[in-house]
């Protein structure tokens, strides 16, 4: 998509002389009524010269504006961006843009049947500076509720053999910045609405010990400042180990399903069941351990971007301790 921006503005580029003319980078995300996005839409800009015949040119030294005539792909979760001539530097006065979307091949639509690619038009916008963001344009329209024949996608997966130090008796955070995996802003903010969280690792403890296993959305990618919501039906805790093991393997499968409540104050319903190794050995028999959580969790802002991540915490502290996150993955389900 970045290659196809260069190019669009380098074609108008070569019509003006870049000093007297401006090329705005027009971005947007296209979502449904309900927040589901556009996966792989594509948008095309159609010119609109409402004043008539009249050819429109470049201001600055005539030449024929010549509109993009192929569209530009969006991402996997609906966004996009394309180059086109900024209005005011086009003549005649009392131009305008507007984009032409269009659903994926294959999307399904709540009508039984009925099957993308389908097509909508934003209304006129009037497009000028370096950047500019039409979501807001987009969603007045406003797109058709999406529902897709693949129910659950993928917002991203980790793997990593980084060991975490958990010297004393508090969570750690198993995934480091800019590796853990983002839950987009509204994405949560949708009822019902089921996101699916699984990581695996091992831990090595000096000392016996609980182990205690959770999910962490964060606000900072990292969990190390900012916003740290803990669900406690996503933060198990398994039975003791007496044994001092290395490399003893763990798993935690999460789910996390909206409720009425949404916003900026949203409740989940969080579940999870956490499996790890108690021997005395690698090879002993995992023993699994359910959630006691039987009400929502506590308020969540789903309005903004949240950080997934794994955390470790042993009940006896020891220099000896540690954890790794092998795999992180989170799936959402539309």
């Amino acid at each position: 998509m970045k290659r196809f921006l260069i190019f669009a503005i380098l074609a108008v580029l070569a019509i003006a002389p870049a000093c007297a003319q401006t090329v705005t980078a027009v971005s947007g995300q296209v979502l449904d009524p309900n927040g589901v996005p556009y996966v792989n839409c594509t948008v095309l800009p159609q010119f609109v010269n409402v004043s008539g015949g009249a050819t429109p040119t470049i201001t600055a030294n005539g030449g024929f504006l010549i509109p993009p005539t192929s569209p530009v792909s969006c991402d996997a979760t609906g966004n996009f961006t394309i180059g086109v001539m900024a209005n005011g530097s086009i003549t005649p006065g009392s131009t305008f843009w507007k984009f032409l979307i269009c659903s994926a091949a294959g999307t399904s639509y709540p009508d039984p049947g009925s099957l993308g690619p389908k097509c909508f038009t934003t209304g006129n916008i009037t497009i000028s500076g370096a950047t500019q963001n039409i979501t807001g344009n987009i969603l007045a329209t406003p797109p058709g509720a999406l529902l897709y024949a693949d129910l659950t996608r993928s917002l991203g997966a980790y793997q990593g053999v980084t060991s975490v130090p958990i010297t004393d008796n508090v969570f750690h955070a198993l995934v480091a910045a800019a590796s853990d995996i983002k839950i987009p802003a509204n994405l949560a903010n949708i009822n019902p609405r089921k996101i699916r969280v699984h990581s695996s690792g091992v831990y090595t403890n000096a000392a016996a010990s609980l182990l205690n296993v959770r999910i962490d959305l964060c606000t900072v990618s990292g969990c190390a400042t900012g916003t740290d919501f803990a669900a406690a039906g996503c933060a198990v805790v398994t039975t003791n180990q007496a044994n001092n093991l290395t490399n003893g393997q763990w798993s935690i499968d999460c789910t996390f399903t909206t409720t009425s409540t949404l916003g900026a104050s949203g409740t989940l319903m969080a579940k999870a069941l956490v499996c790890a190794n108690l021997g005395a050995a690698t090879s002993a028999v995992q023993s699994c351990f359910q959630d006691t959580a039987t009400a929502v969790s506590a308020a969540v802002d789903e309005t903004v971007d949240e950080f997934v991540n794994v955390s470790f915490k042993f009940s006896t502290a020891n220099a000896g301790n540690s954890a790794i996150a092998h795999e992180l993955d989170v799936k959402v389900d539309n």
